[in-house]
Parts: structure tokens; sequence; C-alpha cells
């Protein structure tokens, strides 16, 4: 009877840390104050905009990185807000999320999520934007895009959150026919190439439908 009692009160000790550690666990901050000071964000943002951000029209990644376009994307950098940031230091790779005010009759934003690595004279080694939200209010945004931060970082799934599967809720990008091309990092579609292209030409043949 001892022998019992002993191995329930046992039972109950395991349970009874298990819980204080799981409260006492703090949920990981992906706040980018965390890991870069102000003036660090806004470099980085620099660092990473002729990626993340739209192009001028009609003009092509090959070019995009001629300084004539220097004030286009500087005024860009402005307008997007660094949501999530996280460096793991066991891999060396570095996760950011992105949002921007994005063109709806709603105030509406998109996120974009991704990772890279920095060579030695902090040039980016290695650049993959892994997804770019729906447009969405900046309330569900944020709470939706840094759940799906989260994910990320863990390297989980994240093909059910994509339309697919969860409608326009969360991922937008990638899907059946857009993907990420990590050597030329850019978003690509396999009908039209360029997925900024494949959008002008979207909204020119509605225009041409509407007249």
């Amino acid at each position: 009877m001892k022998a019992v009692f002993l191995r329930i009160s046992i039972h109950l000790l395991v349970l009874f840390v298990a819980g204080i550690q799981s409260c006492t666990e703090k949920k990981p901050d992906y706040n980018p104050d965390r890991f870069l000071s102000k003036d660090q964000q806004q470099q980085f943002k620099a660092q990473i905009i002729r990626y993340v951000a739209k192009t001028p029209r009609r003009v092509v990644d090959a070019t995009k990185f001629d300084t004539t376009y220097d004030e286009h994307y500087m005024k860009l950098v402005a307008q997007h807000d660094l949501l999530a940031y996280y460096i793991d230091k066991k891999s060396g790779e570095h996760f950011f999320m992105v949002a921007r005010i994005a063109p709806s009759i709603d105030s509406k934003w998109v996120a974009t999520g991704g990772r890279l690595r920095y060579g030695k004279d902090n040039s980016l080694a290695e650049y993959e934007e892994i997804f770019r939200t729906w447009k969405l209010p900046r309330k569900d945004l944020e709470e939706r895009s840094k759940y799906l931060f989260g994910l990320m970082v863990r390297g989980e799934d994240l093909t059910p959150y994509y339309t697919a599967k969860a409608g326009f809720n969360y991922i937008e990008f990638p899907d059946d026919n857009v993907y990420f091309d990590k050597s030329e990092r850019t978003w690509k579609s396999r009908l039209y190439g360029s997925v900024e292209e494949m959008v002008y030409e979207s909204r020119d043949r509605d225009s041409l439908q509407k007249k």
C-alpha cells in the first residue's frame, strides 16, 4: 500500500513540476528591438528593400539596383514596418518579417516573412522569402503573420495556411503557380515569369474589359 502511495506521490510531483515549468516558460520574443537597434532596423530594411518591395513599373530585376532608383526605394523603406526578427545562433540564420500598406479600398496591409544568411563582408550570402500574406486589416495581419512567423522559425509546415486550404486568410504566395526563386531572389509565376508583371497584366486586362 505504501509503495502504491509512493508511486502516486512521485507521479503527482512530476506533474506539479512540469506544470510550474510550463507556466514559467516564456513565449519566444520576436520583437526586432531585441536583436537590432532602431538604426540597424532601418539599415536592414534598406538592405532588403529592392527584394521585398515592388519595383517601379516595367523595371526588370536586372536594373532595379541602378542608382537611378535610389530615391524610389528609400521612400519605400519608410513605408515598410519590421514586425518581427529572430537570429538563430546555432544555424546563423536571420528570420525577418516586414509589412507594408497595400492598395485597397479599405486600409489593409500585407506582410512578407523570410530568412537570410550574411557573408563575411556583411553582404547577403543567402536570401529567401518564405511567404507573403493576403491583404488584411492591420490587427488581423499582425496576429496572423506573427503566428506564421513563429511556425517559420520553428521549421514547421506552412502549407495548411496556403490559399488552397485556408482561403484568403493567411498566405497568398507561394501557391501552385507562384514560387520564390532563391537564385534570382524574386517571386515568379509559372505563367507570366515575373509576379509583378502578372499583377500588371491582370490589371491591364481588367481595365480593357471595363472600357
